[in-house]
């Protein structure tokens, strides 16, 4: 026996069509229509379906199934859109900040190099007592280059003293003797004071005096982080240590 899906009643003994979806027969009255009218309407389009309610209802379900794909696959789209532009810009602030850092870097890397060069043909002297010299915050006299002189030539006695100028440096005490910047002719005469310093160790005139490169204040941080990891690492029984300078 044949079931009309839409009245659930038998429709063997009465005019029926095929659901287009399911292939189950429809009372023609079921769906409002005549055997003339179902002629004429596909004589003019195949195009036209017939469907059970039950096909219909699903067909409604599925059309807004695919609705609502469709409008996840908007939302994605443009929440893929929206992504790719914040990680495209993101990446361009990222690739600016680093660019920026290098040439900051680099601007530091130059400024650096260009300091230790100019400061590379100066000695720093410390310990000069207040008494034998007392120097203008620029200029020095003939009195006070000769105190500085003295000490020079107590490290090299043959060195030839003409034309350098000291300047001291901080500010004014009255318990403590200023660091002393000595220019000198070039690099090499400051090597050698260095090299030869520990001659005024063993002068008892000038065995508090100590002389050192005049050093940036980042070669100063420097020497104090090296300084303070061998103090560490001698603290842990690490003998072969000692800080050198090298040219």
């Amino acid at each position: 026996m044949l079931i009309c899906p839409n009245c659930s009643l038998d429709v063997s003994n009465s005019s029926s069509l095929p659901c287009d979806a399911c292939q189950k027969p429809l009372h023609l009255k079921c769906i409002g229509l005549s055997e003339n009218d179902v002629k004429w309407t596909r004589s003019k389009s195949k195009a036209v379906k017939v469907v059970c309610s039950n096909c219909n209802n699903n067909i409604s379900q599925f059309k807004d199934l695919k609705s609502t794909i469709a409008a996840l696959q908007n939302e994605i789209a443009t929440s893929n859109t929206n992504l790719r532009a914040d990680f495209e810009a993101k990446l361009n602030d990222l690739q600016i900040s680093i660019n920026n850092k290098q040439s900051d870097r680099f601007e530091d890397i130059v400024t650096e190099v260009t300091e230790r060069q100019n400061r590379k043909q100066n000695l720093i002297m410390f310990g000069v007592d207040k008494q034998q010299v007392e120097l203008d915050q620029v200029h020095s006299s003939e009195r006070d280059q000769s105190s500085v002189k003295d000490i020079l030539k107590c490290i090299n006695p043959s060195f030839d003293d003409d034309n350098i100028k000291i300047q001291q440096l901080g500010r004014r005490s009255d318990t403590r003797a200023r660091p002393i910047k000595i220019i000198l002719r070039n690099d090499l005469e400051v090597l050698s004071f260095i090299k030869n310093a520990k001659t005024l160790r063993n002068s008892p005139e000038y065995k508090k005096v100590s002389i050192s490169f005049d050093k940036t204040p980042r070669q100063i941080d420097y020497y104090k982080q090296v300084k303070n990891d061998m103090i560490i690492r001698l603290n842990n029984v690490e003998t072969n240590l000692r800080m050198a300078f090298q040219k």
